[in-house]
């Protein structure tokens, strides 16, 4: 593994920061968001974990890991989709820079931001190896923004990407443990992973294409608590599913009951975003992939 090619120095040359776009797939950019910003963040996800008993009083992860999708997930993740701190930590005015730079136009933030808190002693259910494209669809110039809301090390779970994997299709996916559901092999692929510690401020973008993976988190006991905000210019069209909440539980009037900012809700209707339906092929072979190896496995 490499270290993440640094693009900070490149922040007041748009036309460099395309280019190493369009050469490796991601750019990796320290301290771009202030730390004030993303500890208020941080401390509003952490105080829903402690109330559920996620994390004691100075935020030490308690008890067994709680799983992306288990029954015990789901009261932690609902109260933290009414966050408006965590919505609008995705509208912040580096990150719609940095993509109206890459996409050429006024950038349009995706409603269905996402945040990952992962356990320690979980490395089983570690995000495996996938493109966003598979899941975000849409345009493939939709661009992911991964940072932690503290200083992660590897050790801690950070992010890898597979620097220029951005260049090939689509790439055959397998159902998988961990978030997304689905994998892809990479064994075969001649490219190399590039991955750094994160220090809070440091943020990733890379294209829908470009291969990523999280690292396990193998802390004694501390929880990584990252977010995935996803951009596109708002012209091009996202799939109709995109703009509704992350995993659809509440609806958006239940998540923006007391928000002060009106500004943040409902935004996309006066934009007059164009939709298209989502193509559920990828998962579907991929389920069938899984009949077909359960079967000859039996056999």
């Amino acid at each position: 593994m490499k270290p993440f090619i640094d693009s900070t120095t490149l922040l007041d040359q748009p036309a460099a920061l395309r280019a190493r776009m369009r050469q490796d797939g991601y750019l990796f950019v320290r301290g771009l968001l202030p730390q004030a910003t993303l500890e208020t963040t941080y401390q509003a996800i952490l105080a829903i974990c402690q109330q559920h008993g996620w994390a004691d009083a100075i935020g030490h992860a308690q008890g067994m890991a709680r799983l992306e999708g288990s029954p015990e997930f789901w009261d932690v993740y609902d109260d933290l989709q009414r966050l408006e701190v965590f919505h609008a930590l995705a509208h912040r005015p580096e990150l719609l820079g940095m993509i109206a730079t890459l996409v050429q136009e006024a950038a349009f933030v995706h409603p269905r931001n996402i945040a990952r808190i992962t356990f320690p002693q979980a490395e089983h259910f570690t995000t495996p190896a996938h493109q966003d494209f598979v899941h975000v669809q849409g345009t493939p110039e939709t661009y992911t923004a991964w940072f932690p809301l503290r200083d992660c090390p590897q050790s801690l779970g950070s992010l890898l990407v597979l620097a220029g994997s951005h260049t090939h299709d689509i790439l055959p996916v397998r159902k998988a443990d961990g978030a997304g559901g689905l994998a892809i092999d990479t064994e075969a692929l001649a490219h190399e992973w590039h991955g750094n510690d994160f220090q809070q401020g440091d943020v990733l973008f890379f294209h829908s294409h470009t291969v990523h993976k999280a690292l396990p988190n193998r802390s004694a006991d501390e929880l990584r608590i990252s977010v995935d905000y996803r951009y596109q210019g708002v012209s091009q069209p996202i799939v109709e599913d995109g703009l509704l909440p992350h995993y659809n539980r509440l609806g958006w009037e239940e998540i923006y009951k007391g928000w002060s900012q009106t500004a943040l809700q409902y935004y996309w209707r006066a934009l007059a975003v164009k939709t298209i339906e989502r193509d559920r092929s990828y998962h579907q072979n991929a389920a069938e992939k899984s009949a077909m190896a359960s079967s000859m496995t039996m056999t």
